[in-house]
C-alpha cells in the first residue's frame, strides 16, 4: 500500500486501530479518530472516504507490519545461512505475527468480515486489497522454494507454483480458524506449521533439526 503522506496516514490508521479496539467499530466516530490522531476531522476525509474504508485499511496496515517484520528480522539476517533455516524462519515469523496476536486485533478482522456482508462495495474493496497481499506472498513463497531447490535442500515438485499456493492457502485457513481458538491453542501453532511445511518440501526431512541449528 502506497501512502501519499506517510506520517499523516499512519497517524490516522493507528488512531483508528486504537479506537476500534477499545470501543468497537459501531461506537467509533470519525471525530474520535481525528482527535486521537491530533488532526482535524476534515483531514481524515482527505485520505479515507468513510469509517468502513478506515477499517479495511487498518486491517491491511496490520498485514503490512508483517512484511516490515520480514524485511528487518529475516531477509537481512546473516545467521540464516541455509535455505531450510531461511524458509522456516519466514513461515514461522509470518504465522507468529498473524496467529499469536492480541484478541482485540482479531476483532478488527472479524468486524471487517461481518460488515462486508452488508456492504458490497466494501467487500469488493477488501477482495482487491487482500488479493494483492496474497499475490505478493505467493511470489515470495515461490521465490524461496526455488532458492532451496537450487541449493539442493528441497525436492523437485512438478508445479512449484502449487507449493506457493499451498502455503498461502494454509496461512489463510489458519487465520480463519483462529477466530474460534484460544491463545493457548495458538501459542505453538506457528512453530509446528513451519516445521511441517519444511519437512514436506525437503529432500531429507529427517535432517530438519540439523539445518535449524
Amino acid at each position: 500500500m502506497i501512502y501519499l503522506d506517510k506520517t499523516k496516514d499512519i497517524l490516522i490508521l493507528e488512531a483508528a486501530i486504537n479506537q476500534f479496539k477499545s470501543k468497537g467499530f459501531a461506537a467509533v466516530r470519525i471525530a474520535d479518530i481525528a482527535k486521537e490522531a491530533g488532526i482535524g476531522k476534515g483531514t481524515v476525509y482527505e485520505y479515507f472516504s468513510s469509517k468502513e474504508e478506515l477499517l479495511l485499511k487498518a486491517c491491511s496496515y496490520f498485514c503490512s507490519t508483517v512484511d516490515a517484520g520480514l524485511e528487518s528480522n529475516v531477509l537481512n539476517n546473516p545467521s540464516l545461512d541455509n535455505s531450510v533455516k531461511f524458509v522456516y524462519t519466514i513461515v514461522e515469523t509470518i504465522l507468529t505475527k498473524l496467529l499469536v496476536t492480541n484478541t482485540d486485533e482479531k476483532k478488527l478482522f472479524q468486524e471487517l468480515s461481518v460488515i462486508s456482508n452488508t456492504h458490497p462495495q466494501l467487500r469488493e474493496a477488501a477482495r482487491i486489497e487482500f488479493k494483492e497481499k496474497l499475490t505478493m506472498w505467493r511470489g515470495m513463497a515461490l521465490r524461496d522454494y526455488q532458492m532451496g531447490l537450487e541449493s539442493g535442500h528441497f525436492r523437485h515438485i512438478d508445479k512449484p507454483e502449487d507449493v506457493a499456493e499451498f502455503i498461502v492457502a494454509t496461512v489463510d485457513g489458519l487465520i480463519w480458524q483462529m477466530q474460534w481458538q484460544t491463545e493457548d491453542m495458538l501459542k505453538d501453532q506457528a512453530t509446528r506449521m513451519a516445521r511441517v511445511y519444511c519437512q514436506l518440501i525437503m529432500k531429507e526431512p529427517q535432517r530438519l533439526e540439523e539445518y535449524l541449528k
